[in-house]
């Protein structure tokens, strides 16, 4: 084959590869969905929007890794904002790792002194690699352009080494004019609390990040009737608790929603167009 038409069909390919992964990274930034992934027994769900991708939690285990390797596309390795509901195993040991895999932008944090010191040792990591820390408690607005992500409980940071299930940052995400409640492990105490705001603010197709694993302390008869979700995801894995608790399972069936399991189905990613 001639030299100049050999160089010639590498630049040609070479500029069709790159035209594609431009084409590409165009039709992934339309899509903005959400992703409760598959790590076990454990919490971590991906926010893919516009304005950046936002994880809250991080799982038990590097197995966080793997399931963002599911979701994010070759060419995106950044987390903007990393949102720690509470200093708990099955919710922030995954990040140990994930640090090393992932550009992270930003975390927020609700508590900086829990004794854990796995927990000592991600923010010492976060400290060594300039990572900006945000304090979070209930008020802090996150924009993401036409939509937005608001911390809905506690009312103030964590001060003392308290039972951290009880202090858990609580999202509430509008996308699209629709609705996403992510609970972290509250139990029903904590979710009174959260009624009011809930009762004005049900917009669109509502979806339900149910709290603690289907534990049978949350999601009160009282809190779903406020928040009426169409669809309720539960993180779970295999687990000595029972799991989710057949009482939650039936509180949702008989208000209607639609229960969608890690543990069952994998990880779950719902794509609510705008109304």
């Amino acid at each position: 084959m001639n030299k100049s038409i050999k160089y010639f069909l590498i630049i040609l390919i070479s500029a069709n590869l790159f035209n594609f992964w431009i084409i590409s990274e165009i039709f992934y930034l339309k899509e903005e969905k959400v992703s409760f992934l598959d790590v076990g027994q454990g919490d971590a769900e991906l926010i893919q929007s516009l304005a950046g991708n936002i994880l809250i939690d991080a799982g038990p285990s590097s197995k966080i890794v793997t399931a963002l390797g599911e979701v994010f596309p070759f060419f995106d390795q950044v987390i903007d904002l990393f949102i720690l509901s509470h200093p708990e195993k099955d919710h922030f040991y995954g990040m140990l790792e994930l640090l090393d895999r992932y550009k992270v932008r930003a975390v927020m944090l609700n508590n900086v002194f829990h004794n854990n010191s796995q927990y000592q040792k991600l923010l010492q990591e976060l400290y060594k690699r300039n990572i900006l820390v945000i304090q979070g408690f209930q008020g802090i607005k996150v924009s993401l352009g036409e939509n937005y992500l608001q911390i809905i409980y506690p009312e103030t940071m964590v001060s003392s080494a308290q039972n951290p299930n009880d202090f858990c940052l609580v999202a509430y995400l509008n996308l699209n004019q629709n609705s996403f409640l992510f609970t972290g492990d509250i139990g029903s105490q904590q979710e009174q609390k959260l009624i009011p705001f809930l009762e004005k603010n049900k917009q669109g197709i509502r979806v339900l990040k149910v709290a603690h694993h289907g534990s049978r302390f949350s999601s009160s008869k009282e809190f779903l009737k406020a928040f009426e979700p169409n669809y309720a995801v539960i993180e779970v894995g295999k687990n000595s608790y029972g799991h989710p608790h057949p009482e939650v399972l039936e509180r949702l069936e008989q208000i209607g929603a639609k229960i969608l399991r890690t543990d069952l189905e994998g990880t779950i990613r719902l794509k609510l167009d705008r109304l």
